[in-house]
């Protein structure tokens, strides 16, 4: 007897190898089985969910949801989990002087499931470039304290899965503090053993320099914006070091947010080969009512973009789970896994869809979960935010 039998549906699991009509049995929280069409099975609730796809929880790589504290943070719930979004990774919005605060008051009380990067800079996302004061977090490096980083990842290893900088120049007193605090950051990173995550639009440094930096299995985050430092040259073609890097082992984010997504820079390095391994919002305060919404309108992107449905949901299930090495708990549907299921219908309908510098272009289809489990329990879900 089965707790929930999730039937009728489409299934797309890329961890799984499994793309077609199957029926997914829950038991205990846990997935416990996944059965062919019209295989007998006695469940205590059964879903029909024909005409539907069904997918391993999503994982939105990219959000800041450290409201009250951080002037990007949004609540994690309404805004991830209520739109299909069963797992995020928090994007560095604390810092080791903030994090407990951030664990106590978020991590342990969302009902999504909430990892972390730790910011290089102690007090994370306090202020920026439009905040009285207008001060980036790398205004003063003695707030970028190996010492505290690696105290606060022994305290916190279950949750903290990386380190994370952003490498621009206005957050930085005009670029000054980005050589060092980069210096900082991946000295940080490689005493306690864990990927380090760079931000660079507008960074006073290079494109090479920063891609220098980086090791096999480090993420560059907003690899599709526009702006300078960036992937790709003046005629939108990728940088011979970014080739290198990709090719030994370096990792792209999407990180679409209210400044980093351009259609013109995402669609000219598809063309080249160079694809995203994962496909992230980047949702906050400044963009929770457009251009960004949620993280399924970012996956419709792509879709208009020519990527096909598996290998959105590979970018949004299965390598965001392979980053935070949790890979047999989520991102998948198979035996003994987390019991994190979305429910998505794909309509066809025309929709626009708005990078971050202001273009539209009108996509024809469009994703909408219709059910979303978090082990195995139902949660609620809420219209796209207006």
């Amino acid at each position: 007897m089965y707790d929930l039998l999730i039937a009728r549906g489409h299934v797309i699991d890329p961890a799984a190898g499994i793309d077609g009509p199957r029926d997914v049995a829950i038991h205990g929280g846990r997935i416990a089985a996944i059965l062919e069409p019209g295989t007998p099975a006695d469940a205590r609730r059964v879903v029909d969910v024909r005409g539907r796809y069904v997918v391993p929880g999503l994982i939105d790589f990219h959000v800041h949801v450290f409201p009250g504290v951080s002037h990007f943070g949004i609540d994690v719930d309404p805004s991830c989990l209520a739109r299909g979004v069963t797992s995020v990774l928090d994007f560095g919005t604390a810092g080791g002087l903030i994090f407990d605060g951030f664990r106590k008051f978020v991590i342990d009380r969302a009902e999504t499931r909430v990892y972390a990067l730790l910011h290089i800079a102690g007090q994370g996302l306090i202020s920026s470039a439009g905040t009285l004061p207008s001060l980036g977090e790398l205004h003063d490096l003695r707030y970028c304290s190996v010492e505290n980083v690696e105290r606060v990842v022994a305290s916190n290893r279950d949750v903290i899965v990386g380190i994370k900088i952003r490498c621009t120049a206005n957050l930085a007193e005009n670029g000054r503090n980005e050589l060092e605090g980069l210096d900082l950051a991946r000295q940080a990173a490689d005493r306690v053993g864990l990927p380090l995550v760079i931000h660079s639009p507008n960074s006073s440094l290079s494109m090479e320099h920063i891609l220098s930096r980086l090791k096999a299995g480090d993420v560059l985050t907003h690899c599709f914006h526009g702006k300078g430092c960036g992937l790709v040259d003046g005629n939108l073609k990728l940088l011979p070091a970014a080739r290198e890097a990709l090719q030994r082992g370096v990792l792209l984010d999407v990180g679409h947010g209210v400044a980093s997504f351009d259609f013109r820079v995402a669609r000219a390095l598809l063309e080249q080969g160079v694809k995203p391994d994962f496909i992230s919002s980047d949702i906050h305060f400044y963009n929770l009512h457009g251009p960004v919404f949620d993280l399924v309108t970012t996956m419709d992107k792509f879709l208009h973009l020519g990527l096909d449905l598996p290998d959105v949901i590979r970018r949004t299930t299965q390598f965001p789970a392979k980053f935070l090495q949790r890979e047999s708990e989520l991102g998948t549907l198979q035996p003994g896994a987390q019991a994190d299921v979305t429910v998505l219908e794909l309509q066809t309908v025309e929709s626009r869809l708005t990078d971050s510098e202001g273009r539209t272009e009108i996509g024809t289809r469009r994703l909408e979960p219709t059910h979303v489990f978090r082990s195995g329990r139902q949660a609620g879900l809420l219209p796209r935010p207006s």
